[in-house]
């Protein structure tokens, strides 16, 4: 039989009606946006935390600070060479002194009279005989500690008593006692050390066994070497 054409038409329109109305509908079009897509950027790495005020004060220090960074202390010089300086008188403070401070503390409560203070703190003054001392370093080599007292006017070597050097720290020495005493109030019983604290270069503090912490305040004198 022969095939019409208008037929063979008919019959792919259909097929290709039926095949459309079969497949999934596509998705309809996005409207378009004036607002350009960011583009994704990868998360930053976390930085390390910055350390707080706490943390670096609890951070321990490599070097410890120097006790003598006050600008008192010379670390020039050791406390031996110091306390022998040529013509260094050290002048005794009795005011900043243990046994002047109780002295004043006792007389403030018996009297409220300036003129009664000033009486008793003299007495007080008077019953410690030291005026000033000395570290002599004589030319031989030998080392003398030498107490000076006022007797009738005149200042006198109270105690001369030869020493040498013992342990030393920055700030404070210990005097090995030897021998007798050669002043003209020698003691009956010379101790066996001295020690000595230099809080600055400019006084020192002898702890003496009856009248306790002793503050001297350096003077440059022109005394006579023994």
């Amino acid at each position: 039989m022969p095939i019409d054409a208008r037929s063979v038409s008919r019959f792919l329109t259909l097929a290709i009606t039926l095949a459309g109305c079969a497949s999934t509908p596509a998705a309809p079009p996005q409207a378009p946006t004036s607002e350009p897509t960011a583009a994704k950027t990868p998360a930053p790495e976390a930085k390390a935390a910055e350390p707080t005020a706490a943390s670096q004060e609890a951070k321990p220090t490599s070097e410890e600070p120097d006790p003598r960074a006050d600008g008192l202390r010379k670390a020039s010089r050791p406390p031996a060479d110091l306390i022998t300086g040529p013509n260094l008188v050290y002048v005794f403070n009795f005011k900043e002194s243990e046994v002047g401070q109780a002295a004043k503390a006792r007389c403030s409560e018996q009297s409220d009279d300036p003129g009664a203070l000033g009486a008793c703190l003299a007495k007080a003054r008077g019953k410690v005989p030291v005026e000033l001392i000395r570290f002599i370093k004589e030319p031989s080599g030998q080392l003398w500690w030498v107490t000076y007292n006022r007797y009738k006017g005149n200042l006198l070597k109270w105690h001369r008593v030869q020493f040498q050097p013992g342990n030393e720290t920055a700030d404070r020495i210990t005097l090995n006692l030897l021998g007798e005493d050669k002043g003209i109030a020698p003691m009956a019983r010379v101790p066996h050390h001295l020690e000595i604290e230099l809080p600055n270069d400019y006084s020192i503090v002898v702890k003496d066994s009856e009248f306790g912490a002793m503050m001297y305040d350096a003077k440059i004198g022109t005394m006579e070497v023994d």
